[in-house]
């Protein structure tokens, strides 16, 4: 049993400090420049020693390619390019509350498209869930912890994001997960380029330690790391895996606290333990 939770609990860990990345790299780029660059390095740095030196196959075949454009473009450029665009309009806890509600459009598209049938628990603690990211959320727009522009591309975030994840779960491809992460992470960051001029996000600001050290966790940590997390969860049921994106804000609030002393309303508090219960009751079985 704690090796299952194991895989689970670092990816929301991990996948929490995302958004501390993003706000100290965007004092360096703009968010979709740094977007762009940390998926285009992704592939660059990673392909060639996957390519070279790992006995496992790393070029797809040609009918694989459309499923890595597909996924690509949902997982990366849409999922992670609104999110990076987010970070300007919405505080890092709050950024991560809003992963809360992907397990609940994860759980309905894989009910609607694959036929997986949710127990009584799943929708309760979906539920649950979900009033907790309302509470959380609309009670910090008052506050400027998030702007309307913020919550539209947060929202676009979390549609992707389960779009992806249920797309990936009914792909029967031979290419080892952690090639496909790779061509999908720099297919994506490669999509995504022309949209940087075309939201005035094309600038690099100052080449610093802050933009080196940003990218680095970015690039190593998340998109090689908590991605290669993400896709083993996935696999074994999207579902599931959906269910551990609850625990994120957890973690968001936290480092958000910590690193860049954002202030924790009681209402974040009240959201953020709607949220863990609504976990700890869609586990439940009967």
């Amino acid at each position: 049993m704690f090796k299952k939770i194991i895989p689970g609990l670092l990816f929301s860990m991990l996948w929490a400090t995302g958004s501390v990345a993003v706000k100290l790299g965007i004092h360096s780029a703009d968010a979709l420049m740094l977007a762009s660059i940390r998926f285009i390095a992704t592939g660059l740095f990673f392909g060639p020693y996957f390519g070279l030196f790992r006995k496992e196959r790393f070029w797809p075949l040609k009918h694989e390619w459309k499923s890595i454009f597909i996924y690509g473009f949902l997982c990366t450029t849409l999922t992670l390019g609104s999110f990076f665009a987010a970070q300007r309009y919405a505080s890092a806890g709050i950024s991560m509350l809003f992963i809360a509600v992907a397990p609940l459009l994860i759980a309905l598209f894989s009910s609607l498209i694959l036929k997986r049938k949710l127990t009584r628990f799943e929708i309760v603690g979906m539920l649950i869930a979900f009033t907790g990211l309302v509470l959380a959320s609309a009670t910090a727009l008052p506050n400027a912890t998030i702007k309307p522009i913020g919550i539209l591309l947060l929202t676009i975030y979390v549609l992707a994001y389960a779009s992806s994840s249920v797309y990936f779960s009914t792909l029967n491809i031979s290419l080892p997960n952690v090639s496909f992460n790779i061509w999908q992470v720099f297919v994506g960051g490669i999509i995504l380029l022309p949209f940087c001029p075309l939201f005035h996000q094309n600038h690099i600001h100052h080449v610093d330690l802050n933009l080196f050290l940003s990218l680095f966790w970015l690039i190593v940590v998340l998109s090689f790391i908590a991605n290669q997390l993400w896709l083993h969860l996935v696999g074994q049921d999207a579902v599931t895996a959906g269910t551990w994106l609850y625990v994120t804000p957890v973690f968001g609030y936290a480092f958000g606290y910590l690193l860049l002393g954002e202030s924790i309303t009681i209402y974040a508090i009240a959201g953020t333990l709607l949220v863990v219960s609504g976990l700890v009751i869609s586990k439940m079985k009967g």
